[in-house]
């Protein structure tokens, strides 16, 4: 019985543009197939959504969204995205076709590898990965099916942005768990958060897997998987690698920590640690099988018939054949020759003894020249030039100089995605063929562009766009702001600030001074003088004690009024004239002698005296007799006045 499943889309044309050829790999949510793109005649990569994804709306809006994201980036180590659309009801992606298997694949067929080899994979693909981030987008779903290895070129991820689809809040997605447990980090399922770091802690996990041949976590489900990661430490890797370099283990474990807090901060610094690590390890060996071996054609058996005879044409000039390459002088092998001449015509006899002595002067002028060539140029002593993209310098040139080759710098550019003083390109480039001995070129890069934005506080407009335009910056525009320092109509300072580190040709805009800026004068009034000073200046202003008047209410030394008043509208850095009190006003001290004790005190104590009694030990008549002070006294209220009684 036939049991071939039959692909309904096999054949069909999507969009009147992709012809859909063989299917390659079926997922959980999307289906992938090696179609032709008939407007272009290029192989892609069809990924095509399953109709229960296809058909729910949010999911598409936010598919077409990050699909646009993703093919912005252009990265050698990231599988390109070319187009995205949808037709008949499927909802498609079309990127580079990359032949060859994935990760995933190697280490199924040959189990874990080497610490270096692991290194030399994880390298590009964190390369990949930080370019994703510099775009700013994170992958979220790192993972040996998304890494691809192709027999001839660069090492590349896929799938990025995919994750952050399928994240979005729908029917479909509703309860699932998004992702590949043994690869999820902590946050992503404990909270669903994610950021550059869950790249991170994905990629140690990678690194684990590969050197050690197994998942630090498994379980009965997937979700019991995914809550060992929340709830259990990576293993040590020399628990289960035993050989493992310590500082490998200590790289892995750094970089899958539980805590995001606590992780490598970013995979560009994850990537110069795997960089340092890997120059102190064996270079790497080929991913290749293990016991792959060379078939060499075996020598001729030996034979007493004398060697065939060879006789050569001259071929017409610019001779092609059906395919229209150049083709080789004709051959006729006589397999019965001699040494001897062949018979010839009696009339053709003298020409073709002059054409036999003109023969053997030219095979010796043509053999001398094609040794002479073949020993200054010797087409079989050729080595094919190694990936050092992506490595540090010093790195690149090892291994440059280890298959034979010499090196140099020939030029330093800036990057955006390739770390400072690492390989960004060499000529010939990586996978051609060239001379043993020659020289290969780098071009090694000088990290990202970046400018630093000068001070030009206090300048004048004309002065400010003339140093931030050589500073390769462009002024946007201008912005009014107030300044308690800068004079009116001078530049107070930029946005971004003095110091910051910018893109070549990033916008500056220049803050243009106002002078200062208006403010009410606060009430101070019943404050001391200090708590009124510091009152002002926490609103911009300055004090100034300018007098001093008695008041009945205020305390000595306290603020009884200010210039300009409480409520008007000055500017920060005015100054505010204070008047301070001297106290209440004096009173005259009356005369109370001869009074009655209690018609004396109760007077003294209505102006605001304080009064003391000194009395004999007989007070007869209970009148004062003399008061001190005098009569007629200026004092402040609440002096004291005391009183003689007799």
């Amino acid at each position: 019985m036939d049991t071939t499943i039959v692909d309904q889309l096999v054949g069909t044309v999507l969009d009147s543009r992709y012809r859909v050829e063989q299917r390659i790999a079926i997922g959980g949510m999307a289906t992938v197939y090696r179609a032709v793109d008939l407007r272009l005649d290029r192989t892609v990569a069809l990924k095509v959504m399953k109709p229960e994804f296809a058909g729910d709306p949010a999911f598409v809006q936010r598919f077409q969204t990050e699909a646009r994201a993703a093919a912005k980036l252009f990265h050698p180590n990231a599988v390109g995205v070319f187009d995205q659309g949808t037709s008949n009801g499927h909802v498609y992606l079309a990127m580079e076709f990359v032949p060859g298997p994935t990760l995933r694949q190697i280490l199924t067929a040959r189990g874990a590898l080497s610490p270096s080899q692991a290194l030399a994979v994880v390298d590009p693909v964190l390369q990949g990965v930080a370019a994703a981030h510099a775009a700013g987008f994170v992958h979220r779903d790192i993972k040996p099916e998304n890494v691809l290895v192709p027999p001839n070129g660069p090492i590349k991820v896929t799938d990025f942005g995919l994750a952050r689809a399928l994240q979005a809040p729908s029917q479909q997605t509703k309860g699932m768990l998004i992702g590949t447990a043994a690869y999820l980090s902590p946050e992503q399922v404990s909270s669903g958060d994610s950021d550059e770091r869950t790249d991170v802690y994905q990629g140690g996990i990678l690194l684990f897997e590969m050197i050690s041949g197994q998942l630090p976590h498994t379980g009965d489900t997937a979700w019991s998987v995914a809550y060992s990661h929340v709830n259990h430490d990576v293993p040590p890797l020399r628990s289960v690698a035993p050989a493992a370099p310590p500082a490998l283990e200590a790289l892995i474990a750094s970089a899958c920590a539980r805590d995001p807090q606590d992780r490598i901060p970013s995979v560009a610094v994850f990537l110069q640690r795997v960089r340092e690590l890997a120059l102190t390890l064996p270079p790497a060996a080929p991913l290749a099988a293990q016991h792959d071996t060379v078939v060499t054609p075996a020598p001729p058996a030996p034979t007493n018939e004398p060697p065939p005879r060879v006789v050569t044409e001259e071929p017409p000039e610019h001779q092609h054949d059906e395919g229209g390459e150049p083709q080789e002088p004709a051959v006729a092998v006589q397999p019965g020759g001699t040494d001897q001449d062949p018979p010839v015509d009696e009339d053709d006899a003298s020409g073709g003894r002059r054409r036999r002595r003109l023969v053997l002067p030219v095979l010796v002028i043509v053999g001398v020249l094609l040794l002479g060539w073949l020993v200054a140029y010797n087409p079989f002593n050729r080595t094919d030039i190694p990936d050092v993209i992506g490595m540090a310098e010093s790195r690149a040139v090892k291994v440059l100089e280890g298959v034979g080759f010499s090196a140099a710098v020939l030029q330093r550019d800036y990057s955006e995605t390739v770390p400072a003083d690492t390989i960004i390109s060499t000529d010939p480039e990586f996978g051609a063929s060239a001379h043993t001995g020659s020289e290969i070129g780098l071009v090694v890069s000088k990290g990202p562009e970046r400018y630093s934005v000068p001070n030009v506080k206090g300048d004048t407009t004309a002065e400010a766009r003339a140093a931030l335009e050589g500073t390769n910056l462009i002024v946007a525009g201008e912005k009014d702001s107030y300044s308690d320092r800068v004079e009116e109509g001078l530049v107070v300072g930029t946005k971004p600030g003095k110091g910051s580190e910018v893109r070549r040709d990033a916008e500056i805009t220049l803050l243009i001074s106002k002078g200062p800026a208006p403010v009410d004068v606060p009430d101070v009034v019943g404050m001391s003088q200090s708590a009124a000073k510091q009152v002002l200046k926490e609103n911009g202003l300055k004090a100034n004690a300018v007098g001093e008047e008695f008041s009945e209410n205020v305390a000595e030394g306290g603020v009884v009024a200010t210039s300009p008043s409480s409520g008007t509208r000055v500017h920060r850095t005015d100054t505010i004239d204070l008047t301070l009190s001297k106290g209440p006003p004096p009173v005259e001290v009356p005369n109370v002698v001869d009074m009655q004790r209690g018609e004396a005190v109760s007077k003294l104590q209505s102006l605001g005296f304080k009064v003391k009694v000194d009395e004999g030990i007989v007070t007869p008549l209970d009148r004062v007799y003399s008061q001190d002070p005098t009569p007629g006294t200026m004092l402040s209220k609440g002096s004291t006045i005391t009183l003689s009684i007799f």
